[in-house]
């Protein structure tokens, strides 16, 4: 054979290959569309939601919807891709996004509503709409309450993604959508914007242990939803803080937890949700950085984002701010939510890290960290917190709730103006039980207002190291390296007009916090702006430069 056979042949091959794994992109325009047509090109488009639910789609096919319309009703997309070749559901076209709302409806043989549902699929990238789910008006179902039974609405999500004894699901991506008008339930977190749901069928015999091996979600803009933003749940979530697969708990269920891995959130934006705005549960090492947090909380209190049943969640680069506190009573609870902070490592989770980010005037707190003790599996150990800033924060700055374990605080500023009084700098309380093993170092309290101080209650073990304590502050903890010179910020007045006004916070070249902090074992080597740390590092979260 020749070498120009072998070459001509390698050509056919190789479009051969091509060919076979050739992309089909579907049109839909509910102008000029027609669901006769072929659907294959922009000049003979779909019409309806109802024509693309028949489609069984393939690897590298795509669902383009025109830019400027809307549909009303139930997308259920069928197929999945492959890797690097996802199905794509987006959009063409010039102007606004294409808008997708299900009014409510319920599909039939579901038991709630969705505008966008994937099930058992993966590969897929849904990018470029504009997702709701608005009822006018809706029928409500018995919601039982201790003694008695109230009705609450069906549950609603814009985006619904369940996999079911399927083993592990790949990437999915959610990628420049926004998700808003998202009505409803108050009383579940299963109801909202996104909701991701690992389940299992009620024979064990048909059980398989699954979870999803990544979940993507970036540029985003998830607003006016009812309750939760994005969030999600696994039936695989069972386990203590030493168990291991198959161990008994100490509750006398098995432990089965199987995370999910690589969850990404990244340069998204969460507002007005009706509680929390992001919730991330039983995964692996989740990963939420470069995320906006801002007036959530509005109908029910709840702190904006949080991990819960993780393992190494780390949060980065966010800002949360302005989260609603509620002091009236909740319909569904009757007791008001006293969980209304910037951020959260909650419970059953191990090694959070918390870092780099700017929490401000949120209603009630800007971090908690908490695990309740009347589980009996129940904890919260190894969060770090560090590099952050917090500022003008209401009632509490950092709350520490229950038996946690070996929290550690370090390189962050604490600052309370003039205008708030008699907020707990740290308010460590009872959740039935009370933290141990808490030390703060580095740190820099800023407190201006009256009656601000330190509420230790009856938590053990805590150490106090190399803080720096200035303004009108009570009852201030035992500190080897305390001092009370004023920390020479930039600039200790407020500016409401600029969002970036954490760099008021910089330490003056004259301050006496630089080089005064003290090594910690797993410091990072930069501080918020990313400047490097050289030798002891400075207190608070800058680096003077």
């Amino acid at each position: 054979m020749t070498l120009k056979t072998i070459k001509t042949c390698s050509v056919l091959l190789m479009l051969s290959f091509q060919y076979s794994y050739a992309q089909t992109t579907y049109f839909v325009d509910d102008v000029i569309g027609t669901d006769a047509n072929n659907g294959t090109s922009k000049a003979t488009p779909f019409k309806s939601i109802n024509r693309i639910n028949e489609l069984n789609l393939k690897s590298n096919d795509s669902i383009l919807f025109r830019r400027g319309g809307t549909w009303i009703g139930n997308f259920v997309p069928k197929g999945s891709g492959t890797k690097n070749k996802r199905i794509v559901i987006g959009a063409y076209g010039s102007g606004p996004a294409p808008v997708l709302d299900a009014q409510g409806v319920i599909s039939n043989n579901e038991t709630v509503s969705y505008t966008i549902r994937l099930f058992n699929q993966e590969y897929i990238e849904i990018r470029d709409l504009k997702i709701k789910n608005y009822a006018l008006s809706e029928v409500p179902r018995e919601y039982p309450l201790k003694n008695n039974v109230t009705y609450v609405y069906a549950p609603k999500m814009g985006i619904y993604i369940e996999g079911r004894d399927c083993g592990t699901l790949h990437d999915i991506q959610l990628i420049n959508v926004e998700v808003c008008e998202v009505n409803g339930d108050m009383s579940a977190k299963d109801n909202g914007g996104v909701f991701v749901d690992i389940t299992r069928d009620k024979d064990t015999s048909k059980q398989v242990k699954s979870n999803f091996d990544g979940l993507y979600v970036e540029g985003c803009y998830i607003h006016n939803v009812d309750r939760t933003g994005w969030s999600n749940r696994s039936v695989w979530d069972r386990r203590s803080l030493t168990s291991h697969w198959g161990d008994k708990l100490a509750n006398g269920r098995i432990h089965n937890w199987y995370p999910n891995k690589n969850v990404v959130f990244r340069n998204n934006k969460f507002e007005k949700s009706g509680a929390n705005a992001l919730i991330v549960r039983v995964a692996k090492a989740p990963l939420v950085e470069h995320c906006v947090f801002t007036y959530n909380g509005i109908k029910g209190s709840g702190n904006a984002s949080f991990p819960f049943n993780c393992d190494d969640a780390l949060f980065q680069y966010n800002e949360a701010s302005y989260t609603y506190y509620n002091t009236e009573a909740d319909s569904w609870d009757h007791k008001p939510d006293v969980d209304a902070g910037g951020f959260d490592s909650d419970w059953n989770c191990k090694n959070t890290i918390i870092q780099y980010n700017y929490s401000h005037n949120n209603g009630h707190g800007g971090i908690l960290i908490c695990n309740d003790g009347a589980s009996k599996t129940g904890f919260n150990d190894g969060t770090i917190i560090r590099y952050n800033i917090f500022e003008s924060n209401n009632h509490h700055i950092v709350r520490n709730s229950g038996p946690t374990t070996n929290t550690h605080t370090y390189n962050n500023v604490f600052f309370a103006g003039e205008e708030h009084d008699n907020v707990q700098l740290i308010y460590h309380k009872s959740w039935n039980g009370f933290p141990k093993s808490t030390t703060y170092t580095n740190n820099i309290f800023y407190s201006l207002g009256k009656g601000n101080g330190f509420d230790l209650g009856g938590s053990t073990n805590n150490v106090f190291n190399a803080n720096t304590y200035y303004g009108a502050i009570k009852e201030e903890p035992e500190d080897l390296g305390k001092s009370k010179k004023n920390p020479l910020f930039k600039s200790a007045l407020p500016s409401k007009s600029n969002w970036k006004s954490y760099l008021r916070f910089l330490l003056k070249k004259e301050s006496p916090e630089i080089n005064k902090g003290i090594e910690i074992e797993g410091h990072p080597m930069k501080d918020f702006l990313g400047n490097p740390i050289k030798g002891n590092p400075d207190r608070g979260a800058f680096e003077n430069q």
